[in-house]
């Protein structure tokens, strides 16, 4: 399964240069070890457009139940 999710642009960049391998989310998709999830940058305030930004691509790797509504999980490099 692949999950689209939204990230904020200073956490996007993170996650690309590798210094963020983690995510912390609502459980509302039920994240599985091995799913992808495609990361696209995000501004809430709509101020910004990052249409030309390319998704990040991640394998989910351990998941962790925070509480009943909540997940960590962290963030795998795709093998090329």
């Amino acid at each position: 399964m692949t999950h689209v999710l939204k990230i904020y642009y200073e956490h996007y960049k993170r996650v690309a240069e590798g210094t963020k391998t983690f995510e912390i989310r609502n459980n509302d998709r039920a994240f599985q070890k091995g799913d992808r999830v495609q990361l696209r940058p995000y501004d809430p305030h709509g101020g910004q457009d990052y249409s030309d930004c390319l998704p990040l691509d991640r394998i989910i790797g351990d998941v962790y139940p925070i509480d009943a509504d909540r997940v960590v999980f962290s963030l795998l490099e795709v093998s090329k």
